[in-house]
């Protein structure tokens, strides 16, 4: 009975310590102010929309043009909308850490992890170059097309060029090198909106207590587990 109860246990704790891996994507507030830098761009189905650096807060810290939390926020989702003004909620992860917990949980979970490589790279670009106008929209569109909300045949003839070699290209830097990149992935996708947002603003990793309140526990039962099957001292004659 004993060792039943033992069993049960420990399948108990790797059950949450496997959920607690999740949690260490919190809850983050997204605000969107309406301002934007790249190109209005029409060639989507969706007709004429913004792109680029979109400007806003993201937990209360500032995003645009010379503001402490970067150049901006980007949206890898065509397909759903945010008006100016809109406020929501979504849970906040490292690009990094999707090599650990797998990109189940994203708005573009079926793209895998090849996919999210290539919009952190195509991001990174965005946030590290210094494009004009014009290039931004041609990175939005490449983003756009890598998770499926543009057509390759709609996207501009730059936009082709960047999406087919960064597609084609196996040589791309890890997940593990954008360790400033964070992915917001909205809490409520029921309806038209809001969409997955990238940017520099870190997340709270209120998961992190939870993973060593875990691993105490784990420790505190092997050590259980230990003083009670290791053989007992005999006194010697």
């Amino acid at each position: 009975m004993k060792s039943g109860i033992r069993s049960l246990a420990a399948i108990v704790f790797v059950a949450l310590l496997c959920l607690a891996l999740p949690a260490l994507g919190q809850n983050s507030t997204l605000n969107f102010n309406g301002g934007y830098q790249g190109d209005v761009w029409c060639g989507g189905s969706e007709g004429c929309v913004a792109t680029g650096n979109y400007d806003g807060t993201i937990n209360g810290v500032k995003v645009g043009p010379g503001q402490p939390g970067g150049p901006g926020m980007i949206c890898d989702d065509y397909n759903h909308n945010i008006n100016t003004g809109q406020t929501w909620t979504a849970n906040g992860v490292s690009a990094a850490s999707l090599l650990t917990t797998g990109t189940g949980a994203m708005q573009f979970a079926s793209i895998g992890i090849a996919g999210y490589t290539e919009l952190a790279y195509v991001v990174n670009q965005m946030f590290t170059t210094n494009p004009s106008s014009a290039q931004q929209s041609i990175f939005s569109q490449v983003i756009w097309a890598i998770t499926g909300g543009v057509k390759f045949s709609q996207l501009s003839a730059a936009a082709q060029t960047l999406y087919t070699w960064v597609t084609t290209n196996h040589a791309l830097p890890s997940l593990s090198t954008y360790t400033k990149l964070f992915i917001y992935t909205p809490t409520d996708r029921s309806g038209a909106g809001p969409q997955e947002m990238w940017g520099e603003v870190g997340v709270p990793e209120g998961g992190a207590a939870l993973m060593y309140l875990l691993l105490a526990a784990g420790a505190c039962f092997g050590m259980m587990f230990y003083s009670r099957n290791r053989p007992s001292k005999r006194s010697r004659a």
